[in-house]
């Protein structure tokens, strides 16, 4: 399933390069804007660059939220447009917003936090600073692999709001273990190649590209144990059952539609 993952992943951003790119600069001016507003904030007070962080993240989150719109349909096979992006603007960007600010709000605590106990582990020899640091630093990487499901959870499930997006998160990521950490993994190596190329491509879009259609496919699983769970009351019960998913059967539709292809296909696409 995995390996189909990123074969779909990557076809939809190589037949989409163009529309990514130019969807990446505006997250770019956005990135530069945030840059310059913190500069400025640390000019006037030191505290100020704190709340100006938590505002810049969640603009910078409505943004990556509103082209969410466009990955669901990318992976569902469906052609992306800018008329999608600025309609789900209008929609997302409380949201979008919330989201931000709460991560930027729990990344400066978790810092401040992880100082304090680290500071009395060295000076004072105390060791529940350094279990307590070790704690946060779990809390934070579990929360970073799950939350890599909120948006993608808001544009493939109706009716998810803030809350439900949150606990879901948790709750695929559980249910996921192996799946998510390579799934973080896959988005830390997009992440770097990001970063080689100035956020151009893949970009924090193709990050939530990624993950949208890493979600959607994982989707499968819980339709085909819905299905299983009809005819037999106790399979969901039944972890060794549920663990012997058919990613071929359900995958089946998927791969006729991407199609086989070959190497020569991204470099000479009229071939």
């Amino acid at each position: 399933m995995f390996k189909f993952f990123i074969k779909k992943n990557f076809c939809d951003g190589w037949d989409n390069f163009f529309f990514l790119v130019l969807s990446n600069a505006i997250t770019i001016v956005l990135l530069f804007g945030a840059y310059f507003a913190l500069r400025a904030a640390d000019s006037i007070n030191p505290y100020l660059p704190f709340a100006a962080f938590i505002l810049v993240s969640g603009i910078l989150m409505v943004q990556l939220f509103a082209w969410g719109a466009n990955a669901a349909k990318l992976a569902d096979f469906r052609s992306p447009s800018f008329g999608v992006f600025f309609s789900a603007l209008k929609s997302v960007w409380k949201i979008g917003f919330a989201f931000g600010a709460m991560i930027a709000l729990s990344l400066l605590l978790a810092r401040f936090a992880i100082a304090y106990y680290l500071t009395l582990y060295f000076r004072d020899g105390n060791v529940i600073g350094l279990v307590v640091t070790a704690g946060l630093g779990w809390f934070l990487l579990v929360s970073a692999i799950s939350l890599q499901y909120f948006i993608p959870l808001y544009f493939l499930q109706e009716n998810n709001g803030f809350k439900k997006c949150l606990k879901k998160s948790f709750i695929i990521f559980y249910d996921n273990v192996f799946f998510s950490i390579e799934l973080f993994i896959y988005n830390l190596v997009i992440f770097v190649i990001s970063c080689v190329t100035f956020m151009i491509i893949p970009g924090l879009n193709g990050i939530v590209l990624s993950s949208m259609n890493a979600l959607r496919l994982r989707l499968y699983k819980y339709d085909w144990i819905e299905k299983m769970s009809e005819q037999d009351p106790d399979f969901e019960k039944n972890r060794d059952k549920r663990n012997e998913v058919p990613w071929d059967e359900l995958l089946a539709e998927d791969m006729e539609s991407l199609g086989p292809r070959k190497l020569t296909s991204f470099i000479f696409p009229w071939r």
